[in-house]
Parts: structure tokens; sequence; C-alpha cells
């Protein structure tokens, strides 16, 4: 339930290992690769920690391989180059596809791979991503040196376009048609609900559409085209592992662009693989049987392609914060980490809320992250995501240190703040078991964290301990927040809204739940 949380070459030993049988018995010799100590290998089946080398040896069994990333991350598209060339290393023919490329590029991509055109006039024929020159292009140069096929697997961006709002697959030529899956077949409803999470707000789809109803959506388009290119590579390439690279929806949980090639090929032996980059990648744990993918992967933030016009090198941050902590001999204390407006001075915070709540509690005062001491911001609006990736993997931090150095009540831990911190909780304590309890303060409506993607509902056994977050909101805007816990509610990630009799007093209607809440 947590907000997601953002190097490759080696000879290869390689034993054939089919899933996870083999982990135990392999030498730790043939488990060294140099990446290991930049990713973390899991494979789902057994929830066990795996090396590079040993995925690398369970795919080059497989006739297809799908390699999920984000797409921005350098490590993930270091890592998918080195599964290729391992699989290659390996003995195996290899055929890569990619999503990257409509399949009316495919002569280009063709012309290039066999000398025919120069990198220019490839770039400007193909339409390629923004990120092509740091995600994509290591791929294509080595399998250019290789003499290995490219395909381009998906829906070439004008056909979806004029689909989506010109008309549907009606209004398309013949030509245009086949650059489409020749058959659509339905997605499943888990599917289409985990979409409708990540894109809601934006107008994308209708909730009460049936799985029929969306075959000609675009996103049904991109994975019945995907897993039809996929099946025609099998069928064009035979004995060649086909390695597909797509972004990490479209075969998570073996659905999607997956699920099309088994409905299309059902005795295709294929293997996912999860790739998601994590702040803490050495600490990462997979449960065994997790659903995601057959191979679920961390890798270690070093850098970002293009986004918004510009690219990123991840850097250590400091997060920082004021402590006010009563005398050990008091006892356990309850603990508030507080994140304050950002144009508050924090001292005067801690200051204020010592003398609001009493002697008892631990009181942490925790700085925006773009701070002078004196005011910042808790986000950059160009680089959102990030910087809540990022505040949410140090609040996380912050609270197992607290609880290790400080004597504090582990069941009386409170996550609260109030102005533009009040929004940062409102994002970053979303269904996090971590923060029981989280209270804020807010004068406006759900703004940008109310259109941000929802988790997935938790497993059995994993559901959120409660109370969750409450809101203390304006009557103003009582209606939007109510529709915003609906629909927290449907991932159980539960927000409670309330309302004070005098708009006005929403702070000091937190002040007072904050009072009970550390003295209960």
């Amino acid at each position: 339930m947590k907000r997601l949380q953002m190097l490759c070459f080696s000879t290869l030993v390689l034993t054939p290992l089919f899933g996870c049988s083999g982990l135990s018995g392999m030498h730790e010799d043939q488990r060294a690769h140099p990446l290991d100590r930049h990713v973390r290998v899991h494979c789902a089946d057994q929830g066990k920690r795996a090396s590079l080398e040993q995925m690398i040896a369970d795919l080059a069994t497989r006739e297809v391989v799908f390699l999920g990333e984000t797409h921005l991350d350098d490590v993930t598209h270091r890592l998918e180059l080195a599964v290729v060339e391992g699989i290659h290393r390996a003995g195996r023919d290899v055929v890569i596809s990619m999503e990257m490329f409509g399949r009316d590029r495919q002569s280009v991509v063709d012309d290039y791979l066999s000398g025919a055109i120069e990198e220019d006039e490839f770039l400007e024929q193909s339409n390629p991503w923004n990120n092509y020159e740091t995600g994509y292009r290591p791929i294509l140069d080595w399998a250019k040196q290789q003499g290995v096929p490219v395909i381009a697997a998906n829906v070439p961006a004008s056909v979806w376009r004029k689909v989506a709002f010109g008309g549907g697959l009606s209004a398309l030529d013949e030509t245009t048609r086949e650059t489409i899956a020749s058959q659509l077949l339905a997605n499943t409803e888990r599917y289409w609900q985990r979409y409708d999470r990540t894109v809601r707000g934006h107008g994308h789809v209708t909730a009460a559409a049936t799985v029929e109803d969306r075959l000609e959506k675009v996103q049904s388009l991109w994975d019945n085209t995907m897993g039809e290119s996929v099946v025609r590579a099998l069928g064009n390439f035979p004995d060649s592992v086909v390695i597909h690279i797509n972004g990490g929806f479209h075969s998570l949980e073996h659905d999607g662009a997956a699920r099309q090639v088994l409905l299309r090929r059902p005795s295709t032996d294929l293997a996912t693989v999860h790739i998601v980059p994590s702040f803490d990648v050495q600490a990462a744990t997979v449960d065994a049987g997790d659903p995601r993918a057959d191979w679920i992967v961390m890798t270690e933030p070093v850098s970002r392609g293009q986004k918004s016009g510009s690219l990123a090198i991840y850097l250590p941050r400091t997060l920082r914060y004021l402590i006010d902590a009563p005398l050990r001999s008091a006892g356990p204390a309850p603990l508030l980490v507080w994140l304050p407006d950002d144009e508050s001075v924090p001292a005067e915070e801690l200051e204020r809320l010592r003398e609001a709540l009493g002697e008892r509690p631990c009181i942490v005062v925790v700085e925006p992250m773009y701070s002078a001491g004196s005011g910042g911001l808790w986000v950059a609006p160009d680089h959102r995501d990030e910087d809540l990736a990022m505040l949410s993997f140090g609040l996380e931090r912050l609270r197992k240190v607290l609880l290790v150095q400080r004597n504090v009540a582990a069941d009386q831990v409170v996550l609260a703040g109030s102005g533009s911190g009040a929004e940062a909780v409102v994002s970053v304590a979303i269904g996090d078991s971590d923060w029981p309890l989280a209270l804020v303060a807010l004068d406006g409506p759900p703004g940008w964290f109310g259109m941000e993607g929802l988790p997935d509902p938790p497993e059995s056994g994993d559901e959120h301990p409660g109370p969750g977050l409450r809101a203390i909101v304006t009557e103003e805007n009582a209606e939007a927040w109510r529709t915003e816990a609906q629909a927290r509610a449907q991932v159980g990630a539960p927000l409670q809204i309330e309302v004070p009799v005098d708009d006005g007093a929403i702070e000091a209607a937190l002040l007072d739940q904050l009072r009970r809440a550390l003295q209960r």
C-alpha cells in the first residue's frame, strides 16, 4: 500500500532453473553479478531473494519474457539490457519487442538495424520517445551490433488518437486498421479496476462500463496489439526468446499484454519481471506468492530520463526535523510527527505545539523538503511524484529512528499537518499502515492529491489497522472531500471527514483532535 519509491554486464554460467526451484542449488560464484549491489531480485513464488544471474538463467529457458518497467529509471534500462545480453549469451536466439515504437515504424527500425539508414534519419522517422537517448538507445545499439530483430509492437500514436478522439475503429481505413490487433479480446475486470485507480480524476474511463464496452479504449488497443505482436514474433522467429519491454502496468499480475499473449497462444511458456525503483533497495522484501510477477526486482535510483523538459541525477537528501522530547523517566511518550505549512517557522511551530498540547507528548516538527529554516516548499510542482516518494521514504525512516532512539509509545504515533504540510500528509499517508492515525486541517478541496492514482486494495489479513486519515475541512469543500473518502474506502484507505460548525475553526478543531489522540 505504500507509494512507489523509486547497473549491467558479465559472462554467465547458466544452469536451467525453472522459476524458484533451483535457487538453493547454485554455488555462490555462479550467483555473482556486478549489478547485484544495485538491484534486489526476488523470486515471487517463494518470496526468496535471488541473484541477477539466477533470474537470467530462468528467463533463458522461456519462450516469452515480459520486462515491466518504470520508463524513466536509468538502472532499470541497464538491467533490461543485462537480461537481453544474458539470455543471448546463454545460447538462445532473442527477439526484442518494444512498446516504445508503433507498428507503422517497423520498416524504419529494420532499416536502421540493417545499416540502410543512419541514426539521424532513424530518429527523424521513428517517432522515438523523449527518453530514447537515455533509455532505449543502448538496447537498439546492442541489437544492431548482434543482428537481433527488434519488433515495433505498439499502436502508432497517431492511430490511437484518431480512435480515441475521431470516431473509433470505424474511422480507420484498411491500412491503418492493420496497425491494431486484428481481434480485440477483453481484458479482466481487475485490469480495469487497476486502470481506473491509476487515472481517476482525469475522465479517461467510465467506471460503470463493462469489459466488453472497453474493447476499443486506448489501453485495450495497446495491450491487444502488443500481445498480438509478441505472438507474431514467436511465429516468425521460432526457437527464439521474445523479450517484450513495456510499462509495468501492461504485464502486472500476468495481465494486460501478457494475458493477451496467453489468450492467443495458451501454451506459451511465459515469464514476467516487474521492476520497481526503491530508495531503500537493499532492505526490500517480497512476500511469498506476491502476484505482481514471476520475478520482482527493486532498482537503486541513480538518474532519471527526460520528464517535463528536464533530466535528473538522484542525490541523498536530508530531511531535517526539530524535536522536543520529555524526559525518559516520564515513561513512553505519545509521538506527534508534524508537517507545518511551508510558510511557517519550524522552531515557532514546535513552541506553539508544546504550549497547546502540554508536556506529555514527544513533538517532532519536520522542515519542508525545500527549506531555509523559515519556510520553503514541501513539493516542487515540476517533480511532485519524486518529492512525495522521497518524503514518504523519509518519514518512514524517521518513524523507525524515533522508535529506536526515543522513549515513545509505538501504539500512540500520530502524523499530522496543516496548510501545505497537510496536503503532503494526505498524499503520503494514503492507506499506509505505518501511520495508523493521521490528522489534517484543510481549507481547500482535494487538489492534485485527489487526482493521484490509488493503491491496490490490501490482501486479506493486511488491512489498514485504522482509524486512518481524519481530515477537518470547511463546509464549502465537504462534499468534494466525502467523494474522495468514498474513492479511498474502495481500496481500504480509510478517510474520515469532520466539518466544524465555524469554518474559521478548523485549526482549533485539529488541535482538539490532537489532544485527544495524544492523551488516550
